[in-house]
């Protein structure tokens, strides 16, 4: 099957309002990132494709089939919400179990299973204590074993490392990798660009429940490098030679920050390689926000 999930002109309202309107789309295996805003429709359509909501309109397939129709294709996808799904009285374990019943796997299979996802999300040690007792991103590593716990051929992800930390969210973009390397359909949704960044995927944007923008990485520098203005964080000041060189389109700001301002994302290495040869010591480049404004348009 070349397509895992296919959408031909869906279209999802709740009463007036309107969520995903006239989406085409199909997604094959590997991760595919969906972009966009607060109430672009995002969720709304991730959970259309795992069989939660039946489109207004229009025709969706998963695996071949309608998900909302179909109990069977549900078995075969996961989807991790962005709201929370876990039962805090219970431990690790009795959650794991819990779901695991729920598709009929036997409880030696399940733990199995949950603490080879849990070790490669550095959370097994978890498994004995209440789901309460938990921080938020510990939950979060949890509620992800929890979407997986079955084996699926499609994985459904509303913002999954929304809540985890630098270290914890690279371990998720890993673990995501070798899911798609094993031919999983990945669907990743996020609202964060930088976070859609750090995968070298596809890239689909989504605003105002339609899709404008069905790109890569590539693509998307390649868009919104356009005349935006980066920050550069320098770890330590610079020197008076350094501020000199910088020239017209680059201005030091306090604390240790530059600002400039850059075409393409060619013009970002050649702004820190003239830092870096007159001394500087680069902590980070942010162009998180400058780039929402250019792919979105300013708020909805």
């Amino acid at each position: 099957m070349k397509y895992a999930i296919s959408l031909f002109d869906v279209n999802k309202n709740f009463g007036k309002q309107r969520a995903v309107y006239k989406v085409n789309l199909r997604i094959g295996k590997g991760i595919t990132l969906i972009l966009g805003p607060n109430g672009a429709g995002k969720s709304t359509l991730l959970r259309c494709m795992a069989g939660l909501y039946k489109p207004d309109s229009g025709r969706l397939d998963v695996l071949g089939s309608d998900p909302y129709e179909s109990a069977d294709i549900r078995n075969r996808i996961s989807f991790m919400p962005d709201n929370y799904g876990l039962y805090d009285f219970l431990s690790v374990r009795d959650n794991m179990l819990f779901f695991a019943r729920l598709y009929g796997i036997e409880d030696k299979e399940a733990i199995a299973k949950s603490l080879k996802i849990l070790k490669m999300l550095d959370a097994a040690h978890y498994i004995n204590a209440k789901v309460g007792q938990l921080s938020r991103g510990t939950k979060q590593k949890i509620l992800l074993c929890k979407a997986l716990i079955n084996d699926p051929e499609v994985i459904l992800l509303d913002e999954p490392t929304a809540f985890l930390d630098a270290s914890s969210s690279e371990q998720v973009r890993r673990f995501l990798y070798g899911m798609a390397d094993e031919g999983k359909c990945v669907v990743f949704v996020t609202q964060r660009v930088d976070e859609a960044t750090r995968f070298n995927s596809r890239i689909c944007v989504i605003k105002n429940g339609s899709i404008i923008r069905d790109t890569d990485t590539k693509g998307l520098y390649d868009e919104i490098f356009k005349g935006t203005r980066i920050s550069i964080r320098l770890a330590r000041p610079i020197s008076k030679n350094a501020v000199l060189a910088l020239g017209k389109n680059m201005s030091l700001e306090h604390g240790g920050i530059i600002k400039a301002d850059v075409k393409n994302y060619k013009d970002v290495n050649a702004i820190l390689k003239t830092l870096m040869d007159n001394g500087a010591y680069i902590a980070s480049v942010d162009y998180a926000e400058p780039m929402i404004e250019k792919l979105y348009g300013g708020n909805d």
